[in-house]
């Protein structure tokens, strides 16, 4: 990675991040018709999943190359559907698909997840550390320690776990930790 790029990717991504907060408030109206339609029915509707799903893709992509994970600009993409489209092979998102049905219950998923969220959140804060050391080792060495790359993809992982239960794709309670 060029020493150079922790310095503008900030810069560079700001399209992205423009199109990423449009999106934020989308997927909060999406989530929530999502969300209902699952507690009222029972079946979770994959038209609003897909997009949660895509939403999810272009944050993680843009994410990535704002903190410099990966060098390779992230595309103007916003094709739905949970498998992964290869467009940006630095980083992939694949979730699995939305099931046809889930047990009502399910929805509240949402409070189960209160303690996940909790340990995500400390693991967050360490990310942003290792985030900001990253960034000076790319400046320095010109590129990222694999041990602080690893744990920035563990969290992100993490994080997708939690994510998929919560929208109730799968209803398995996940593991805690990295």
């Amino acid at each position: 990675m060029a020493r150079w790029r922790p310095l503008l990717n900030w810069l560079l991504v700001v399209p992205h991040l423009v199109i990423g907060y449009g999106l934020g408030y989308a997927v909060n109206a999406v989530g929530l018709v999502y969300w209902v339609i699952v507690v009222v029915t029972g079946r979770p509707q994959a038209g609003l999943y897909h997009f949660l799903a895509m939403a999810e893709r272009y944050s993680l992509r843009s994410g990535a190359y704002l903190f410099g994970l990966t060098s390779t600009y992230p595309p103007f993409e916003l094709t739905s559907g949970p498998a992964d489209d290869g467009h940006h092979p630095g980083i992939g998102l694949h979730l699995p698909a939305a099931p046809e049905q889930v047990p009502r219950w399910a929805a509240l998923n949402v409070v189960f997840a209160i303690p996940h969220y909790v340990v995500w959140f400390v693991f967050s804060i360490g990310a942003a550390v290792v985030a900001v050391i990253g960034w000076f080792a790319v400046v320095i060495l010109g590129r990222w320690p694999t041990g602080l790359r690893d744990y920035l993809v563990r969290v992100t992982d993490y994080g997708m776990r939690i994510w998929v239960y919560v929208f109730m794709v799968d209803t398995r309670y996940p593991r805690f930790g990295l």
